[in-house]
């Protein structure tokens, strides 16, 4: 862990040598350490089951989808996506955000504003060709918000609601189809 003891004015390079601390995300956010609670279980169930979805989909073109990687997005900006696919298989706690195609983020309430605002607005800017907001808490299940980079900013391609399954592009691995009411709840066969 870094002994530095600067408010702000950290480098990507001093979030890197960070030690994970259990139960807490840390980002860089402009030189300066954002520190959430780790995603309840609810919400990683949905990263988890998502970025399965997103594997399978691109593992024929030798992408990956990983969930909570690092990603290093600008001079003073890491994020830490709740899903990504990379252009490439991965072996690193952080990667450059040349190797993204996709940026997932299942919005929490303490990271909303961050997630719906500034993490697109970031991601667009370095250019990462897709982005997905994922708003969990909506009554009848999760609405996926699907982006494509067009001229430097995030269009609107698609959304999935809940019950009504759907397909979308994923950049460089074709395509995934799924029904966003799959990514809650039981997935035991009841009784």
């Amino acid at each position: 862990m870094t002994s530095a003891r600067r408010l702000d004015g950290y480098t990507l390079e001093d979030w890197e040598r960070l030690e994970p601390a259990e139960g807490h995300r840390v980002e860089l956010v402009d030189g300066r350490f954002v520190v959430s609670a780790a995603p309840a279980v609810a919400h990683q169930r949905v990263a988890d089951r998502l970025c399965r979805l997103l594997d399978d989909a691109v593992a024929d073109g030798g992408m990956e989808a990983v969930t909570a990687v690092g990603v290093r997005v600008a001079p003073g900006l890491g994020y830490i996506p709740d899903v990504v696919v990379c252009t490439e298989l991965v072996e690193t706690t952080t990667i450059e955000v040349e190797l993204v195609a996709l940026a997932v983020e299942v919005v929490s309430p303490s990271t909303a504003r961050r997630d719906r605002l500034e993490k697109p607005a970031a991601f667009a800017a370095a250019g990462v060709p897709a982005f997905w907001r994922v708003e969990v808490g909506r009554e009848g299940g999760p609405v996926i918000y699907c982006y494509r980079l067009d001229q430097g900013v995030y269009v609107e391609v698609v959304t999935l609601q809940a019950g009504a399954p759907g397909t979308v592009d994923v950049p460089g691995g074709g395509t995934v189809t799924f029904d966003p009411a799959d990514l809650i709840g039981s997935r035991r066969p009841r009784h």
